[in-house]
């Protein structure tokens, strides 16, 4: 036999349940947030005595496909890779690769010149070189 134990409402409980009720109330008119990059490619950053140094792994990608956008202290770097499209009627047996949207988000330094930055992209991988602003003390 399965015991089962019942208690008395709690006026916490109660509580609890009305202000869900309240935040659902509120939050049905608002647009959800926009869902996460299915893949985020690899990153190593590095700085020389004159620029940081960025570089994204993301083969596949082509360049044309890529954005890159300075937002206040943020570099943001997104693109897509497309499917394969194989020609003719395949069965995948295995799928590791991400594919789709990407997007990675990252802080840059307050002493970096925003206007100087310049890429390369090469063999599967994007450079990103954001050189140093005048260091003001």
């Amino acid at each position: 036999m399965v015991r089962i134990r019942r208690s008395p409402p709690s006026p916490v409980l109660d509580l609890h349940r009305r202000m869900e009720q309240v935040m659902q109330h509120l939050l049905r008119d608002v647009k959800p947030l926009d869902t996460p990059a299915p893949w985020v490619p690899r990153v190593d950053i590095f700085e020389t005595a004159d620029s940081f140094v960025v570089t994204l792994e993301i083969p596949g990608v082509e360049r044309e496909g890529i954005d890159i956008i300075v937002e206040g202290q943020c570099l943001r770097v997104s693109g897509t890779r497309p499917e394969p499209s194989p020609a003719g009627c395949v069965r995948w047996h295995q799928m590791e690769i991400a594919q789709g949207w990407f997007e990675r988000v990252l802080a840059l330094p307050e002493e970096v010149d925003p206007d100087g930055i310049t890429a390369v992209h090469k063999d599967g991988f994007l450079y990103i070189h954001i050189p140093r602003g005048p260091f003001e003390r």
